[in-house]
């Protein structure tokens, strides 16, 4: 399981999503470069599946389909004592970067093939400790969305304003570390409670206790907001099945499944579970590892080993946009797509530490405007069924 999923990394507080009041100039002549420069031995960070250097900034690499700026920029580079490298293209970029590591990449939006765009978010995604800045001559193609970048450079401009976009660059990389730094040391945390939990259910195994009883005991003394929450949404799915004339027996799993559905959180670290304000986005990545942290406990018990496959897909859209696995349709088992809207109502209707709650109204309009994106269309029908007799 990787630590950090690609698209949930959180830019640091202070990233630069543009600017409006940049220095304007000619560019000066350009002049070729081709000395290269020793990096230091960087430390290592491991996250599950990525392997993240953490050195100072020392490296650029320059995107950008015109020589002559990629020649100038490069000049600038050296004279900063860092070590340019070059790009003509996002696909030689990706290329470059897979086999070499760069702390900051300087890259052109518009570009002929895939544009800087789609490379800023390919960076966020595959190499989440690479500083970005975006250069363009015309600020408008960002505005509507920007991505999470160090700085905005706007062609032409000074060396002056280059500088100021590598010491930009900088300071993001650093936040960006120290970033990946505390989520690896609460995944480390996050691991350690699954074996925690795994070992007090085997205790009580031992002593001849239910599996289930014991799990859920633990639950009850650690979340029991969370317990509450489960409880409800065991209810509604069992609802939610019978309205679907599902067969007895599967609905007794389906209410297993549910009970136990968010049973990961008991690995999620204080900080992140009991925090009174909205998580970052890289906390937002820890708290989405509770699905695997859940697996991982189910799977080690014998009596609720069959719920493993509906609980990892809880969290699954029915456009594939879900998580962990980026499930489809009907690849997502039926009891998982009743869960996701159970789940979904029952936290839109309580009150959460930095929200209030959502009338039953308004929540419901919640679910038709996630169908069929997010919910299954014939299950919020089924729901809706549900509720309008109650």
């Amino acid at each position: 399981m990787c630590v950090l999923y690609p698209f949930d990394r959180a830019p640091p507080p202070s990233c630069v999503r543009g600017c409006a009041r940049l220095h304007r100039s000619r560019h000066l002549p350009s002049v070729h470069c081709t000395s290269r420069h020793t990096l230091p031995r960087a430390e290592v960070l491991h996250f599950h599946g990525q392997y993240l250097k953490v050195t100072p900034l020392t490296s650029v690499l320059i995107v950008d389909d015109e020589e002559p700026i990629r020649e100038l920029l490069s000049r600038w580079v050296q004279s900063l004592n860092l070590q340019p490298c070059t790009a003509c293209n996002a696909d030689e970029a990706v290329a470059t970067l897979n086999t070499r590591h760069c702390d900051l990449a300087i890259i052109d939006i518009m570009m002929p093939g895939k544009n800087g765009l789609w490379l800023a978010d390919e960076l966020r995604r595959t190499h989440p400790d690479v500083a970005v800045v975006l250069s363009t001559g015309n600020a408008a193609m960002i505005n509507n969305s920007p991505p999470p970048i160090a700085d905005l450079l706007i062609k032409p401009y000074k060396r002056e304003r280059f500088v100021l976009a590598v010491d930009r660059g900088r300071e993001w990389r650093r936040q960006a570390v120290e970033e990946l730094e505390r989520q690896a040391h609460l995944m480390t945390e996050v691991q350690m409670r699954i074996a925690d939990v795994k070992r007090e259910v085997e205790r009580a195994r031992q002593t001849g206790d239910d599996e289930s009883d014991a799990l859920w005991q633990i639950a009850m003394s650690r979340m029991p907001d969370v317990v509450e929450h489960s409880e409800r949404v065991e209810r509604y799915t069992a609802s939610i099945a019978r309205e679907l004339e599902v067969d007895r027996a599967s609905i007794d799993l389906f209410e297993r499944a549910a009970r136990f559905h968010d049973i990961g959180k008991l690995a999620m670290p204080d900080v992140v579970l009991t925090k009174p304000s909205p998580l970052t986005r890289g906390e937002v990545a820890i708290m989405r590892a509770h699905v695997d942290a859940g697996v991982a406990i189910l799977s080690a018990t014998s009596t609720l080993n069959a719920t493993v496959a509906i609980v990892k897909s809880s969290h699954e859209w029915l456009n594939g946009q879900g998580y962990p696995q980026g499930l489809a349709g009907e690849a997502i088992p039926l009891a998982s797509r009743i869960i996701s809207v159970a789940d979904a109502y029952d936290a839109m209707t309580q009150d959460r530490r930095y929200r209030t709650r959502l009338d039953a109204v308004e929540a419901v309009s919640e679910l038709l405007r996630g169908a069929p994106t997010q919910f299954d269309p014939d299950v919020v029908v089924a729901f809706l069924n549900i509720v309008n007799r109650h």
